[in-house]
């Protein structure tokens, strides 16, 4: 996997996909950087930044336990490598709670990232504010690129 690590002054850069049946609760015109390292998969996988300031070189925080657990394992779709999952803190705690992020490295040498937080109310509803807002995004393609993309 450390073909997919980027170098200092590199990271992959995407936009969200726009479709409105992969996204709740973020811009249909959003862009993400991700900075990655596959040798700190434990401990310092990488950061996140969005145009929005959502997140703002916020670190992925890898989850112990996950690796000891057959989700560790999961697999979707074809042409991945590998699927990751972490845990992220918005930038502004005003922005809500954590957030889960699926890293999906790609064969072809991208990545796929998805954000996930919550889900709507049984009544179709609003989630608590404790909860935060339900949000889901796909990031797709992010490709790797010098710089820190356009934002």
């Amino acid at each position: 996997m450390s073909r997919f690590s980027t170098e200092p002054g590199e990271s992959y850069c995407g936009q969200i996909v726009g479709a409105s049946f992969v996204l709740r609760g973020l811009s249909d015109t959003m862009r993400m950087r991700m900075t990655f390292d596959a040798d700190h998969l434990a401990d310092a996988p990488g950061a996140l930044s969005t145009d929005d300031q959502l997140l703002t070189d916020a670190p992925m925080r890898p989850i112990p336990e996950i690796t000891n657990d057959p989700l560790s394992t999961f697999n979707f779709g074809e042409g991945r490598d590998k699927n990751l999952l972490f845990a992220i803190d918005p930038s502004d705690p005003s922005r809500g709670p954590t957030i889960m992020v699926i890293v999906s490295l790609m064969h072809a040498g991208d990545a796929e990232v998805r954000l996930v937080r919550g889900a709507p109310s049984a009544n179709g509803g609003s989630a608590g504010a404790a909860n935060g807002a339900p949000l889901f995004g796909v990031f797709a393609p992010m490709t790797r690129q010098p710089g820190q993309c356009s934002f």
